[in-house]
């Protein structure tokens, strides 16, 4: 067969004959002609996957304040499919204890750390959970981490050497190093 080939189909029952296609022979449907079928769900959400859950949030909850919460959740679901969002806190710290409210209203993920106060505590699990997934749960190709605090930066250099992207969640006196170090930077 010549260059040709790709405009003929084959007709019926012998596949030797070929005929010219003819574009005038195409059949469109229309609505009606599925008038059978209505008792089945044909949408797009139906017939192709959902999309994979491809973001995970990390909030440092010591120097964010949860009146933040839903504008957190709302840039999240922006940059991409949530997978979980964590919030970080002392169990018995009164000044991160409105946090518990929004396990309910969002379904946050609370870890919660005990014991005495100690400098970099919460920070040093955040970082410490960040590589866990990094390492653990490939699927995972968005970071987003609510803090102000420039101690994350060699995580977030960290998370794009393994070509994930670091979406820093900032509030007005975020650390200028932390937000140079980023993929993109959300104002919360």
């Amino acid at each position: 067969m010549g260059d040709d080939a790709e405009l003929y189909i084959e007709s019926g029952g012998d596949p030797t004959t070929l005929i010219p296609w003819d574009y005038d022979d195409y059949y469109y449907f229309d609505d009606d002609d599925y008038d059978e079928f209505d008792d089945e769900d044909y949408s797009l959400e139906a017939i192709l996957p959902s999309k994979k859950k491809n973001t995970m949030v990390f909030i440092d909850a010591e120097n964010i304040s949860s009146d933040h919460c839903s504008s957190i959740i709302d840039q999240c679901k922006t940059i991409g499919e949530v997978f979980e969002v964590r919030y970080y806190a002392r169990q018995k710290d009164p000044s991160t204890a409105k946090w518990k409210e929004t396990i309910t209203d969002y379904g946050l993920k609370p870890i919660l750390m005990c014991g005495e106060p100690e400098r970099n505590k919460i920070d040093n699990k955040i970082i410490k959970d960040i590589r866990k997934v990094l390492n653990t749960n490939k699927s995972i190709d968005i970071f987003c981490i609510a803090s102000k605090d420039g101690d994350y930066s060699k995580i977030v250099q960290e998370i794009r050497d393994n070509k994930k992207r670091a979406v820093i969640l900032a509030t007005k006196g975020t650390s200028k190093k932390l937000k140079s170090k980023a993929s993109e930077i959300k104002g919360i």
